[in-house]
């Protein structure tokens, strides 16, 4: 009976260290065992789920954000919870791009789709926002132009309410130095970096 207790005993710690652990998004640390679940334990990511609308004349950007959990990263053998997307860009009656239908594809890992991400910044990091109080965290994503894929693009997603109506704020630049394939190639995506402002459909 004793010998039992023992084995029991002992079994309970090994199960117990080899529980993965969970640890915040917003406190990413490399240094945390391999396995680690990276969890939007506060839930930064849900503001940003759904179909999102930005209008300027004819022109059209629609953004659908969905959150998953227990992405699981090779690379680092860790588990992380992503914000993925796709988008669709018309102007006038012509659609220049459209990748909404991408989302239903479950062959696709996180990072294959064309918004993809998991960075919580915080407010003092850039882009800053002056008008963010202390606690509040944006989002920042990777974005892919297909046919410009050499452009490191990346959106940084912050949410609001104003006046009754939920808005996505969103901050759209090239993140990083970047070698055009040739001397021809485009420095842009189709479309263009700057500052949106899009709502909740």
């Amino acid at each position: 009976m004793k010998n039992t207790y023992k084995l029991i005993l002992l079994l309970t710690i090994i199960f117990s260290s080899c529980k993965a652990q969970n640890a915040p998004l917003y406190q990413m640390n490399p240094d945390l065992p391999e396995g680690t679940h990276f969890k939007d334990l506060d839930n930064d990511l849900d503001n940003f789920e759904g179909t999102w609308k930005w209008q300027s004349n004819d022109s059209i950007i629609t953004i659908v954000l969905q959150k998953k959990v227990d992405v699981y990263d090779s690379d680092y053998n860790q588990y992380e919870d992503y914000l993925i997307g796709e988008y669709k860009f018309t102007v006038g009656n012509n659609i220049i791009q459209d990748y909404l239908t991408r989302l239903n594809d479950n062959s696709l890992a996180g990072l294959d789709h064309y918004i993809a991400g998991n960075t919580i910044l915080h407010k003092g990091q850039y882009p800053k926002c002056e008008d963010c109080t202390i606690n509040q965290r944006q989002v920042f994503v990777y974005f892919t132009d297909p046919l410009y894929e050499y452009i490191h693009s990346s959106m940084v997603l912050r949410h609001k309410i104003e006046n009754g109506i939920e808005k996505m704020k969103v901050v759209f630049y090239s993140y990083n130095s970047f070698v055009p394939p040739s001397t021809d190639s485009p420095l842009a995506n189709r479309i263009p970096f700057g500052d949106y402002t899009f709502i909740k459909q």
